[in-house]
């Protein structure tokens, strides 16, 4: 038996198309309200702590037909935020061998020179181990819980005053089996700290921005449903090729 290919899952009939438009959850400050000609936010849904505006939405992959939870964030410009490159913008997607024609199988990829192959690890690694999900009262081993987040795009000046940050998450997470309150996004302060060869974080090295417990709990609803159809898409995966055209 053959498994279907990835790219025609799409094509199946029993594919679980999802409304993402309707799917999509965003919250901002007053402020952010009137600078963009927004409807007032709804009482007890402002960020605070120069977060200043936020939108969850679950999304397809560029690569595969499964559904994700990307976090899309609007800071504070002056944060002392860690990100993953020096410069005014970076994008995670350049750092996937597979965006690039010579290295789109196992095989290419391992024509590489081993230097250039470390680097271009290396380079992908920096956009891991910056950003969770967690309770706000997370202690590492002690209390509470936490997922970690992965940088995919980011600009430091996006608009006078506002960074950019897109962060994602696979919605299978601790964060989303059981209800859970008093979660946040955190994120690494600047530092010398890498957290890829650490298993715990030290909290004060994070900025900790809440998320309304009411906007979690239909964060969770979105993000179940894009599970579950995540789990019909892989059954389809698992049936004959001939099943899938």
């Amino acid at each position: 038996m053959i498994a279907a290919s990835v790219f025609a899952v799409e094509n199946h009939p029993g594919y679980p198309l999802l409304p993402l438009e309707e799917m999509r959850i965003s919250v901002y400050t007053k402020a952010f309200a009137e600078r963009f000609g927004l409807p007032a936010p709804a009482p007890g849904t402002e960020p605070d702590g120069g977060l200043e505006a936020i939108e969850f939405a679950i999304e397809k992959g560029r690569f595969a037909p499964y559904y994700y939870l990307n976090i899309y964030l609007y800071v504070d410009s002056s944060l002392p935020i860690k990100y993953p490159e020096e410069g005014v913008a970076g994008e995670k997607y350049m750092l996937i061998k597979g965006t690039h024609f010579f290295g789109r199988s196992h095989d290419m990829w391992m024509s590489w020179p081993e230097e250039d192959r470390l680097h271009f690890n290396e380079r992908q690694g920096s956009y891991h181990r910056k950003a969770n999900l967690a309770t706000m009262d997370y202690i590492p081993g002690k209390k509470g819980a936490t997922t970690s987040l992965y940088y995919r795009e980011f600009h430091k000046d996006i608009l006078p005053g506002l960074a950019y940050i897109k962060l994602d998450c696979s919605p299978p997470s601790v964060m989303i089996d059981r209800p859970i309150i008093n979660v946040g996004i955190w994120l690494q302060v600047e530092s010398q700290v890498d957290y890829r060869s650490r298993i715990e974080i030290d909290t004060d090295d994070f900025l900790k921005f809440a998320i309304p417990d009411g906007v979690f709990k239909e964060v969770r609803k979105q993000s179940l449903r894009a599970r579950k159809a995540n789990e019909t898409m892989d059954i389809l995966m698992r049936e004959p090729k001939q099943a899938v055209k």
